[in-house]
């Protein structure tokens, strides 16, 4: 071995979850990810496993001393834990029975037996086979393992011979290998495997595989299109949320106004004087919910969420890039937002902004070879002047000068009801791209565009960048002409404009009904709402900088 793995080596904790060994032989990259990077999320059959395992996660019973023969059986034990630096494996057995000096481990699966002459595949098996080796080498006598089958309620006796050893032993050295690279294994190739995968929405192994030309187009979809769980709001201003059992409370003045179950929320978003109790956030946290912080008027304030402990080099080489410049991601976001200006001008214009477009595509072109930032900066402002020129002429109510007249953007504070608008959807943006990019792993405040300066998740930014014509815009856009807001929900104050509260609440709305529209994916040709296309596209960010494709394409809608 070379000095260089050997020091890479030692950085690898000295024993491997024996459950790591089933996930490694069963898929390298889901075991680095769980592992190494610490990622997991629930899905049908983790959800099912743990509910198959109740009765044997609780500690109960004292298995006999190694070696102890009391001629007669003991009362089994469960949750038994066991480690060895020798064999370089640690593992929770389900339940340890006991007969005189011989001691049997039972494993609890919660489906059915594979077949009747093999009950178990390959990975459950090494994973099962370590177990004995544990137990032989605390010092116990142990002639075979059973496996118990929820589904079936069937046990089956489960061979340890020497082949088995030998592939139990192997993974191990194996699993220690991988765990010691910087990036995790390439994901499996049109494997079966895949659609069963909890962390499919985390690998996304025919994405990946696709970008990287390792597989052709269309990708499969297998991840939903949306999350089940959707964002709260709390605008109600001296609401405070509290925490009862497995559901959130929001209390006003003492009294019960709504209630959500914790595990339909995806992330939380609070506004003004709202606040969130203790109980809540450690609740959140521990279900992976975070929590975004905004003013009164709509601007994203901050963040908290779970302590990420995994992805620590993804945010090494994000930082990296960061610092030493990545002049070809900066150009993608730009070019991507050029393009779906171009895009949303063409489809509610008309004829009148038809010579527009090809300024816009040779705009967008330039960005798509420009390397230094603050050229892409001029290309950038150029196109938002030509772009918010025509963007009075999309609304409906152009025709009829009075509440929403526009004359270009503006803000810090917002002119006018358009402006207001737009800063508001602009802000709620943000907060889902930062919600994106954590899910991914990554850090939203240090951006390869947008600089981290006062703040500010860059980030963030960045990837707005090509959806603020698609989500923010189309949101505004849709609102007035619709008619979902009119002038009695805006405030006007010396000079400057906000939404009333009445008129946040029907803006929020918009807005979550443009996330949860679907489109057809431009690159993987499978649709998904725009809400799981932020995610797909922050890992995508995310397997452009570890090495997993080669270049980041900014999703662009024709």
């Amino acid at each position: 071995m070379a000095t260089g793995e050997a020091d890479a080596l030692d950085v690898v904790p000295p024993v491997v979850p024996a459950r790591m060994l089933n996930e490694h032989v069963y898929c390298r990259r889901l075991a680095y990810l769980e592992w190494v990077d610490a990622r997991f999320t629930d899905n049908q059959d983790t959800v099912e496993g743990r509910f198959a395992h109740r009765r044997v996660d609780t500690t109960r019973g004292a298995p006999p001393e190694p070696g102890e023969d009391e001629g007669e059986t003991r009362p089994a034990s469960t949750s038994v834990w066991l480690s060895s630096n020798e064999l370089g494996l640690s593992a929770k057995i389900d339940l340890l029975e006991s007969h005189g000096e011989t001691v049997k481990p039972v494993e609890y699966k919660h489906g059915r037996p594979r077949s009747a002459e093999q009950p178990l595949w390959e990975p459950e098996r090494i994973q099962l086979c370590a177990q004995v080796l544990l137990l032989r080498a605390s010092g116990y006598r142990v002639e075979e393992a059973e496996v118990y089958f929820e589904g079936s309620r069937s046990r089956h006796r489960i061979p340890i011979d020497d082949e088995l050893v030998r592939a139990a032993r192997e993974a191990v050295t194996q699993l220690r290998a991988d765990a010691a690279l910087s990036e995790p294994p390439p994901p499996l190739v049109d494997s079966p495997k895949c659609p069963r995968c909890s962390l499919v929405g985390l690998c996304l192994p025919d994405e990946v595989s696709q970008l990287g030309g390792v597989r052709s187009p269309p990708a499969r979809r297998l991840v939903a299109s949306d999350n089940p769980a959707q964002p709260l709001y709390l605008t109600e201003q001296g609401a405070t949320l509290t925490k009862r059992g497995a559901r959130l409370i929001l209390l006003h003045e003492g009294k019960e106004i709504a209630s959500r179950r914790l595990l339909d929320v995806s992330h939380i978003g609070v506004f003004g004087n709202a606040s969130v109790r203790s109980a809540a956030l450690r609740a959140c946290f521990e279900a992976g919910v975070t929590v975004l912080w905004f003013s009164y008027g709509g601007w994203f304030a901050g963040f908290a969420g779970p302590l990420s402990g995994g992805s620590v080099e993804l945010r090494a080489r994000q930082h990296r890039a960061a610092a030493i410049g990545a002049p070809e991601l900066a150009a993608a976001f730009v070019a991507g937002k050029i393009r779906n200006c171009r895009t949303l001008l063409r489809r509610h214009g008309g004829e009148a902004i038809r010579p527009l477009l090809g300024q816009l595509a040779s705009l967008a072109a330039q960005a798509e070879k420009e390397r230094r930032l603050d050229a892409l900066l001029g290309l950038e402002g150029t196109a938002a002047r030509l772009y918010f020129g025509s963007f009075a002429g999309l609304f409906a109510h152009a025709r009829s000068p009075g509440t929403f007249d526009f004359e270009g953007r503006n803000r810090r504070p917002p002119l006018d009801p358009i402006n207001a608008l737009l800063s508001f959807a602009y802000a709620m943006l943000i907060k889902d791209t930062t919600v994106a990019l954590v899910a991914a792993g990554l850090d939203p405040y240090v951006g390869m565009y947008h600089r981290p300066r006062f703040g500010r998740p860059a980030l963030a930014l960045d990837l707005a960048e090509e959806f603020r014509p698609l989500i923010a815009d189309s949101t505004v856009l849709r609102a007035i002409n619709n008619g979902e807001i009119d002038a009695k929900d805006f405030i006007h104050r010396a000079g400057a404009v906000s939404l009333t509260p009445a008129g946040r609440k029907r803006m929020i709305a918009s807005y979550e009904r443009r996330m949860t529209d679907e489109l057809l994916h431009p690159v993987f040709e499978y649709r998904a709402s725009y809400r799981r296309t932020l995610e797909i596209q922050a890992r995508m960010l995310a397997a452009t900088l570890v090495g997993d494709v080669d270049e980041y394409r900014s999703l662009t809608t024709r």
